[in-house]
């Protein structure tokens, strides 16, 4: 049965695609594996692989097409639009801000006139790769100026739904915050490592991503937290671990290396190209640690 393992984080810059990458490069050594890049706003984990595309899904979302002959100026969309991106020219037209429009097609169900039209537009794209290294990547993709993230993330774990099964774990690299997204994606998953720093900032939004797991999933899925660049200069970890301890949250730690900025910054995978590293080490004992619990 495919295990799912859904990689998330309050913050952006933990390190959670650093860490999704090479635990899904470790683990496919053993069992094959299907990483997922969710972080539909900034997906960067094909940054760490030497990938050929295979296949390509692209997410059509509704744009109003105002139809000026149907149109009798009531202003009933205007005044329903709830991103405002609706406006009115009195006397003369309603006109369309799209870099506003969330798609909800509101504006089409309220018209009186019938005077909305459909028409679409590219919103977002899933492609499917295939890596040097045996990995197997999706990647979802936010168009610019478009906003249901949300949608982009649905559309690309459904794309999930129809490959899950010929791969031992799916490994999914969730975007930073604890919004409804991340909500579907810890829905989807078995397990979600919360990747953290040792900092104030750190644990504030590490806090808001258990609230959310607590809230929904506390006794039916599992959760454990990352502490990346432990042993950072400055660092609060003193706070942390009485946070992690009291809750009974079951933690790992990577620690702070040069040896990760430099791979990094050369797009690199630490556990493939340092080894014997003290980061690579930690990387692996979380992987088994994963393999053993799941």
């Amino acid at each position: 049965m495919t295990k799912i393992i859904s990689v998330a984080g309050g913050k952006g810059g933990t390190g959670k695609t650093f860490v999704a990458a090479n635990l899904a490069y470790m683990l496919n050594r053993e069992h094959r594996t299907l990483l997922v890049d969710v972080d539909v706003d900034n997906p960067c984990t094909r940054s760490f692989f030497k990938t050929r595309q295979v296949w390509e899904k692209k997410v059509l979302e509704f744009r109003p097409r105002i139809n000026q002959d149907l149109c009798k100026l009531c202003g009933t969309c205007v005044r329903n639009c709830p991103e405002h991106a609706l406006v009115m020219i009195p006397g003369k037209k309603v006109i369309l801000v799209g870099e506003l429009c969330a798609g909800c097609g509101v504006c089409r169900l309220v018209c009186p006139f019938n005077a909305i039209e459909e028409s679409w537009i590219e919103g977002g794209v899933i492609r499917g790769y295939e890596t040097e290294d045996g990995v197997d990547l999706v990647v979802g993709e936010l168009q610019p100026t478009c906003r249901r993230s949300p949608v982009i993330i649905l559309k690309t774990l459904n794309a999930v739904k129809d490959l899950r099964g010929r791969y031992g774990y799916v490994v999914m690299d969730a975007p930073p915050g604890a919004d409804a997204g991340i909500y579907s994606i810890m829905d989807y998953s078995e397990v979600t490592l919360a990747v953290t720093e040792p900092t104030p900032l750190g644990l504030m939004d590490l806090k808001k991503i258990y609230r959310l797991y607590q809230k929904f999933f506390q006794g039916r899925k599992r959760f454990m937290v990352i502490v990346n660049k432990y042993g950072l200069p400055g660092g609060s970890e003193q706070e942390l671990r009485r946070f992690l301890d009291e809750n009974r949250i079951a933690w790992a730690t990577i620690p702070y290396d040069d040896l990760i900025v430099r791979s990094y910054i050369a797009g690199e995978l630490i556990v493939k190209t340092h080894p014997n590293s003290e980061a690579a080490n930690s990387l692996k004992e979380i992987a088994r640690l994963l393999e053993k619990e799941i």
